[in-house]
């Protein structure tokens, strides 16, 4: 079966989305599909064209970028590609271009959108809407998030819920950790839905709470996202504040992030609105035996309350943050048992099934869909 990605954004870029994808081409990929990732070319030193793993990745040129997103001639162009089955990753503002050309769409709506310009937000849900309104099927990681997200309201009809893919975290990756030393994980970019300020805002709630006060806040992910300029500059003022306390990584590349879970002795995601929608990394922590301390937010809750493994707090609340972390380093003993709970419920194997089985459904379905057409 012939299967086209649509995607703003494909590695080397790292966030949760393009790791998404990447793990469900490459395992479509092994099963011996044809896989294609039509991606933008975000940075002007990548190859148009180049394969990864197994994946076919063409990369559109830009005119300019927008926001965090670009206008493209050329996207246009390559869209028009034969496939039996087009995935739009949403949100993804040229997204219903490709999703019009197409035979049979899957759109997998992976979050909503926040954007301080309003009319950007506004323009690049109408385009959401599109696609949205354009495929066959809708696909969002839980039911729970799916039933908060306005954009989906009315298509439930044709919406299922599939966990996203979290392969069982590996690596030889070693960190200096001192002995003795508690620290506290962040997997993350510097976005400003991850909400990290509250984190660092809690390290002097943390002094007191922590017996022996030997403890980091250790954040693994990108330096320098996209469009987040701003939100850096203001992280960045608290780290100074309490750069004694905080410890930058960097990237992780995501088969060495193994390491990081078996160095930390608590993952924390204090993220603050519907941007997150799940979060697998606080999945890939417990599957390492991790306990997770989580915003109380649709979808982020849910691996939580599946597995016991952490506690839910409220978003924006550096003292509760700070509080729950202390019982999470106190009771990670007691948590492990429930490591394969989380094993078993987020396996891998069971999302790309899933997956692979709806596109097998729907392009065995005859003849295009009405809605598809062809643009000049």
């Amino acid at each position: 079966m012939k299967i086209l990605f649509s995607i703003t954004y494909y590695s080397p870029y790292v966030s949760g989305l393009t790791i998404y994808v990447k793990r469900v081409a490459e395992e479509l990929a092994k099963r011996g599909h044809e896989v294609t990732v039509l991606c933008m070319g975000h940075d002007k030193n990548l190859p148009e064209k180049e394969i990864i793993n197994n994946v076919n990745v063409i990369r559109a040129n830009p005119l300019f970028r927008i926001n965090k997103g670009f206008l493209s001639v050329d996207w246009i162009i390559k869209s028009r590609r034969e496939a039996d089955v087009v995935v739009v990753n949403l949100p993804q503002a040229e997204g219903w271009i490709t999703a019009l050309m197409a035979k049979k769409v899957i759109a997998i709506y992976h979050c909503e959108i926040n954007l301080k310009n309003k009319i950007v937000q506004k323009v690049l849900e109408i385009c959401n809407l599109i696609t949205l309104q354009r495929a066959d099927t809708i696909v969002t990681y839980t039911e729970d998030y799916g039933k908060s997200c306005r954009l989906l309201k009315g298509l439930e009809y044709k919406t299922k819920y599939i966990y996203p893919p979290v392969p069982m975290p590996k690596g030889s990756l070693k960190l200096k950790k001192p002995k003795g030393e508690i620290w506290i994980g962040v997997a993350a970019r510097l976005a400003e839905e991850k909400g990290i300020e509250y984190l660092l805002e809690a390290i002097p709630l943390l002094r007191l709470k922590i017996q022996d006060s030997r403890f980091k806040v250790v954040v693994a992910g990108p330096m320098e996202p996209v469009g987040e300029e701003e939100y850096k500059n203001k992280i960045m003022k608290l780290v100074e504040k309490y750069k004694d306390r905080v410890k930058f990584l960097g990237t992780i590349d995501p088969n060495e992030m193994g390491g990081f879970y078996k160095a930390i002795d608590v993952l924390v995601l204090p993220s603050v609105n519907s941007t997150e929608a799940f979060g697998m990394v606080q999945v890939e922590a417990m599957m390492v035996g991790v306990p997770v301390v989580a915003s109380d937010l649709p979808g982020v809750r849910v691996p939580i309350q599946v597995t016991g493994m952490g506690k839910l707090v409220k978003q924006r609340n550096s003292r509760e943050l700070a509080n729950t972390i202390k019982w999470a380093i106190e009771n990670k003993p007691n948590l492990k048992e429930l490591v394969n709970k989380a094993r078993s419920e987020f396996a891998l194997t069971n999302t790309i099934d899933q997956l692979e089985q709806l596109m097998i459904n729907l392009n065995a379905k005859g003849g295009a869909n009405l809605a598809a057409m062809t643009l000049p």
